[in-house]
């Protein structure tokens, strides 16, 4: 993939994974996840931040994927690290400066930690690490876990290098699959480990990038399969892989078959009561099988190229543009609906709620993209572009 490539088959799976988090904060205000299969498959639309991280991770460990396959890829920490503070600062301190002034008006429990010090948590992202946060603001607790691995990945990515090198294309590539295996164990054990009761920092743990170190696992992993399938590199023989990156459908459907059983007990309670350790490691494993299959669907051959000829691709560009703002919008908009319409909490109107914040916070996110994001953003770019290459001076 070219740096300028976009996949919007991953800009639809953006716009997915944003709307399910959004379904589950409205199905736990309203108190329809407690009940029935429809409240169930509702509250665990948490499943979208699995979305979100592996297809973080599989889109910034691209570059790295590609240099174990013998590409030579130019990156550079400094354009690195501009560009992940341009797409996440500006919507999310904009968001920041109205969850404060809201909670402000409010007051009651939308200011219960409404001091300096948890602002300046805020600031810089820290509140996953502190699990303290505004009542408006609980689902930024996945922006800690990014940053971390925005952070990470580049050192992992240089310690395991000399590990994953090989002169055979398809050898480096089953190497990093093997890591990403062994990662994904690594963080299954601790997610599970963090649900055990006597654990001081088990919820810190559970919700941290170590925890959920399975879900990035899996967009590493499915960005190997992707970059080897466009270098020409051979991964097996086998058949299974070709249906993998061929059946989108038959993906979706069994992304839909596996959201449905983690509706079920076996990923753990709904409501706010703890999980077990079984639970937890259910509910990680479901998750990230979800995410799996939704981000090889959203890659595969041919689908983003099929989409840019149709009449959904400026729909498609512009619900990914937007993810991002309805994920940080959504709940402060939940609960300016809930005082605004004086709803009580767990007995409130499901579909009607859904479809007025959700309306909202595509308006809110529409415009944080237009009016500061997207500026930002082409900034950011074109400042850290690569020079044009000069034609050579004539004799």
């Amino acid at each position: 993939m070219s740096a300028t490539s976009r996949l919007l088959g991953l800009d639809a799976l953006r716009a997915v994974a944003a709307w399910l988090v959004l379904l589950s904060h409205v199905a736990f205000w309203t108190g329809a996840g407690a009940e029935g299969v429809v409240g169930g498959l509702a509250v665990r639309g948490e499943l979208g931040v699995a979305v979100f991280f592996a297809l973080s991770a599989f889109l910034l460990s691209t570059p790295f994927v590609r240099r174990a396959l013998g590409e030579d890829v130019p990156w550079g920490a400094g354009r690195y690290l501009l560009r992940r503070a341009a797409r996440i600062l500006p919507g999310y301190l904009l968001a920041l400066v109205a969850v404060v002034a809201v909670a402000a008006w409010l007051g009651g429990a939308a200011a219960a930690v409404l001091d300096l010090p948890t602002v300046l948590v805020h600031l810089v992202i820290g509140q996953g690490w502190t699990g303290r946060t505004f009542q408006a603001f609980t689902q930024t607790w996945s922006l800690t876990s990014e940053v971390t691995f925005y952070l990470l990945l580049p050192v992992v990515a240089a310690a395991c290098a000399p590990v994953v090198r090989h002169e055979v294309p398809a050898i480096a590539a089953r190497r990093v699959l093997w890591l990403c295996a062994a990662i994904a164990i690594g963080g299954l054990a601790l997610q599970t480990l963090a649900a055990l009761p006597e654990g001081q920092w088990g919820a810190v743990l559970a919700t941290s990038a170590f925890g959920h170190a399975a879900w990035f696992a899996v967009g590493v992993a499915v960005a190997v399969l992707v970059c080897a399938d466009r270098a020409g590199v051979v991964l097996t023989e086998r058949p299974g892989l070709t249906v993998l990156r061929t059946s989108p459908g038959t993906l979706v459907a069994l992304a839909a078959v596996l959201w449905l059983v983690a509706s079920t007990p076996v990923a753990g309670p709904r409501g706010i009561d703890a999980s077990s350790a079984t639970e937890a490691l259910a509910a990680e494993v479901l998750y990230g099988l979800v995410a799996a299959c939704l981000l090889l669907a959203g890659t595969t051959r041919g689908l983003s190229e099929t989409i840019s000829t149709s009449p959904l691709a400026g729909t498609a560009r512009w619900l990914g543009d937007i993810s991002y703002g309805v994920f940080l919008w959504h709940v402060l908009v939940l609960q300016v609906v809930f005082a605004v319409l004086d709803l009580r909490l767990f007995a409130a109107p499901f579909a009607a709620t859904l479809l007025l914040v959700t309306i909202v916070s595509v308006g809110l996110a529409h415009l944080s993209w237009l009016v500061l994001e997207r500026p930002v953003l082409r900034r950011a770019h074109r400042s850290t572009a690569a020079p044009e290459r000069q034609p050579a001076p004539r004799a």
